[in-house]
């Protein structure tokens, strides 16, 4: 193995490593996004289920929530 042949391993290795530890920081990352991504779609599950509330209730039921706000 000549002196080019061990510099061209080295930079390879180096570079997988860099590449690993890139992954492993955007996989830690990751998981807090993934937790506000399940409280905004609580708060829509919310929002939707009032405004279906809103659509499918009697005209007076609607009224007295209203003024019940």
């Amino acid at each position: 193995m000549n002196i080019f042949s061990a510099a061209v391993a080295i930079t390879a290795i180096l570079g997988i490593v860099a590449i690993a530890r890139a992954w492993v920081d955007a996989r830690k990352h990751a998981a807090p996004d993934a937790d506000r991504m399940d409280q905004i779609e609580s708060e829509f599950r919310e929002r939707i289920e009032t405004l279906e509330r809103i659509v499918t209730d009697q005209r007076e039921q609607l009224k007295r929530r209203i003024d019940e706000l």
